[in-house]
């Protein structure tokens, strides 16, 4: 059992590093991608409400486009999400290789 369980640890270690670096990736792609996602979001709430304010759009219009924004605004926390399930999973085999 004991040597089975060397096993499975020295195979567990090529996982975490692969964990590892996909969760460093991710941490930047979803750092970078939320500027710009939020950028978007905030553009999209003031065309919103400037259109709907100065008439120019109906207020299903208006609607709309501050859906779109927030699904936009949502789009970086939704990553995060994934990111702290890498995490886990990443903290778990080291658990499992130090133990």
């Amino acid at each position: 059992m004991l040597i089975l369980r060397w096993i499975l640890k020295l195979a567990a270690i090529p996982v975490m590093l692969a964990a590892t670096l996909l969760q460093w990736i991710g941490v930047f792609l979803v750092g970078f991608s939320a500027v710009i996602f939020n950028l978007f979001a905030g553009l999209c709430f003031l065309i919103a409400a400037l259109s709907y304010l100065m008439s120019i759009a109906t207020g299903m219009e208006a609607l709309r486009v501050l859906i779109t924004g927030f699904v936009v605004f949502l789009i970086p926390h939704v990553g995060e999400a994934v990111i702290a399930g890498i995490a886990a999973v990443n903290y778990g085999l080291r658990d499992f290789i130090r133990s």
